[in-house]
């Protein structure tokens, strides 16, 4: 065991320093870096000071409510603007697409779930204060006017939103997006390692000295190290800005969000690295890697689908719980539905439980792949070609 260590930490420490020394690796992770302080500084350099509330009626507002509430805004130090639309169906939708942050028709008022701030509370105000004066001149001082004014009540307020948190939301989606991206980068990676030393001879070279799973797990834990370094450059800076300031518009709970998010591209990275190693494996020159790797990118792509149009769209749905759940598809489904706020515990510990699973049946299955296939060269081979009883790694 320790012999197959030292040579498997020989095979990691040399495809480590090829990558960090890589000009590819120096541009990519700049160009991440800039990207993080990007997003922590520009929404404060560029951010509006003044806060601006959009709101729709049916029909075009009161100019009594209009005077109002543009009075309370210069008294509070914000801005209202109005749209109409023609039925409360419209209002709620354009309150649930963002359109507008308060929906008012009558006696009901539709606010937004993220950044309506007290906004639903004036409106409600100064439609009570309206209804009061109006009441108070038709009617005199007596007890039964009184009595009328006092039971007036402010609308109700109906919160509209697909999720518990709006901001925590479209975290998850750029989650999605990232580890989607780092995924398919880093098996690309893994499966162009593979393939370029099976058509140089190198791993012919390397053959005669160590193991086929030295080589395997070598290879696979050196690119996984580099895209893992790149992806802490990416989303650390955000996620510290995250937790300890509010000027980013971003919930702090996110934070903890990008952190889970971290622990599912470890998961979804062993569930395909290996097979990505495979694939290289199989391959008689490097321009046939596309060609291989295409069903495992495809794979990745039917996970982030599954979170931006399914997930994203219903987070309690029957196709949504499974999609977080099912192994192949959880690593990019979960996080999006997580960030929903309203995913069960025991399913996301059932999620990386299976997909944890999976992962462990995949790298048997690649390394008897990868095992038989790099000692074929000169043609492209197929899973069925080399195939069969599982090789010990």
């Amino acid at each position: 065991m320790g012999m197959w260590l030292k040579g498997t930490r020989l095979v990691f420490e040399r495809g480590l320093v090829e990558n960090l020394r890589s000009k590819s690796f120096k541009v990519v992770t700049g160009l991440l870096l800039l990207l993080s302080i990007a997003a922590v500084t520009l929404p404060q350099l560029f951010g509006d000071d003044t806060t601006t509330y959009t709101l729709a009626t049916v029909g075009e507002a009161p100019a009594d409510l209009v005077a109002t509430l543009d009075a309370a805004g210069d008294a509070g130090g914000f801005d209202v603007e109005y749209v109409t639309r023609d039925d409360r169906q419209q209002l709620r939708q354009a309150v649930r697409d963002g359109d507008a942050t308060v929906g008012f028709s009558g006696d009901t008022l539709y606010a937004a779930a993220i950044d309506a701030g007290t906004f639903p509370v004036v409106v409600a105000q100064a439609a009570v204060t309206l209804e009061t004066t109006r009441t108070l001149a038709e009617a005199g001082m007596s007890p039964q006017q009184v009595a009328q004014v006092q039971s007036i009540r402010p609308p109700e307020q109906v919160t509209v939103a697909a999720v518990e948190d709006e901001g925590r939301a479209t975290v998850g989606f750029a989650v999605g997006i990232v580890l989607m991206l780092a995924l398919l980068f880093a098996g690309t990676a893994i499966a162009t390692t593979v393939a370029l030393e099976k058509c140089t001879r190198i791993s012919e070279v390397l053959l005669a000295v160590l193991r086929p799973s030295q080589i395997l797990v070598g290879t696979v834990l050196a690119v996984g190290t580099v895209t893992f370094a790149q992806l802490l450059v990416l989303v650390g800076p955000v996620a510290v800005a995250v937790q300890v300031t509010d000027n980013i518009g971003l919930p702090s709970v996110a934070a903890g969000d990008i952190a889970l998010a971290i622990a599912w591209f470890l998961l979804g990275f062993a569930l395909y690295a290996f097979l990505y190693a495979a694939s290289g494996a199989l391959v008689g020159k490097v321009t046939e890697v596309d060609v291989a790797v295409r069903p495992i990118a495809l794979a990745i792509f039917a996970g982030y689908f599954a979170a931006t149009f399914i997930v994203m769209e219903d987070p309690q749905g029957v196709w949504s719980v499974l999609a977080s759940i099912f192994p192949i598809t959880a690593p990019l489904a979960m996080p999006v539905r997580w960030a929903s706020g309203e995913v069960p515990t025991y399913q996301l510990l059932l999620a990386m439980a299976l997909t944890a699973g999976t992962a462990v049946a995949f790298v048997s299955l690649a390394s008897a792949v990868y095992r038989r296939a790099l000692l074929i060269t000169g043609r492209r081979l197929r899973f069925r070609d080399v195939i069969g009883k599982p090789a010990e790694i």
